[in-house]
């Protein structure tokens, strides 16, 4: 029997294969939106490994010369390694790192995704001041291509997040994260700053519900997210901060469609 961790639960899990869905919609700019529908499988061969693949399909719409167009498809689909290493000291500090290739399975010339594989990393580490709460950090980017990233983030540069989660009850956490874009932006898509919040709620047994929200703190940030997953598994899940709102909408918006605009690739159906 292995454990999956959501926030601070640790839910009894009975296969090493864990799965969920998460839905969501965001508001990229004043023009452009997207709705996504993201599904990840993930496998766990050991404690502190695990495996991710996370399919999704995107609904994008945007405005262009007056005009409402808009595509549908599947997303490009990103798969993950993640590992990470516990210290046992006071504080349970925790360090981890994830590495994610992105497979161009979106119609790029329809705007659905990159068009190219990408690889990106993700690096962090945690600490719990109490058995209750937890704080960490981490910082993601792509190492090469632009689609390891997000519709929520720059393609070239470094996202950066730090995170607070509380477990108010056995079966209820709360979390509040602050995410900033840093270093170089490109012509379509530019630094964001974006303050998230979300609540997990274990339903029954290992399957639970968890609901996320972001609002841009910047104008070129998007302008606003919300996603609700449910399962054993969530989008995005890191082994630093399971609980984190804005890495689950990270990855439930991964599959390639970018903030910038898409005059000539949004219109196919």
């Amino acid at each position: 029997m292995s454990c999956l961790a959501l926030g601070g639960i640790r839910l009894a899990a009975q296969s090493p294969v864990t799965a969920g869905v998460t839905v969501g919609t965001v508001k990229l700019s004043d023009a452009r939106s997207e709705q996504a529908l993201t599904g990840v499988l993930r496998y766990q061969p050991t404690p502190w490994l695990g495996l991710s693949a996370m399919p999704g399909t995107v609904h994008v719409t945007d405005v262009i010369n007056g005009r409402s167009v808009s595509s549908s498809g599947f997303g490009d689909l990103p798969l993950s390694a993640d590992a990470f290493h516990a210290f046992a000291t006071p504080g349970s500090p925790v360090v981890a790192a994830a590495l994610t290739v992105v497979l161009p399975a979106g119609n790029a010339a329809c705007g659905l995704g990159s068009g190219e594989t990408s690889l990106g990393l993700d690096v962090g580490a945690g600490v719990s001041p109490s058995r209750r709460l937890r704080v960490s950090a981490d910082a993601s980017r792509s190492v090469s291509g632009l689609s390891s990233q997000s519709a929520l983030a720059a393609p070239h540069a470094t996202s950066l997040r730090a995170e607070a989660g509380y477990d108010i009850s056995p079966r209820w956490t709360a979390d509040v994260s602050l995410g900033a874009d840093v270093g170089r932006s490109d012509s379509t898509q530019a630094l964001s700053r974006v303050l998230g919040a979300g609540a997990s709620h274990v339903l029954a047994g290992s399957v639970a519900l968890a609901l996320d929200g972001s609002v841009g703190l910047s104008a070129a940030s998007p302008k606003w997210t919300l996603a609700v997953g449910v399962g054993t598994a969530f989008t995005g899940i890191s082994p630093v901060s399971p609980s984190s709102s804005l890495q689950r909408l990270k990855s439930a918006f991964g599959g390639g469609v970018s903030r910038g605009s898409g005059a000539g690739k949004v219109g196919c159906r």
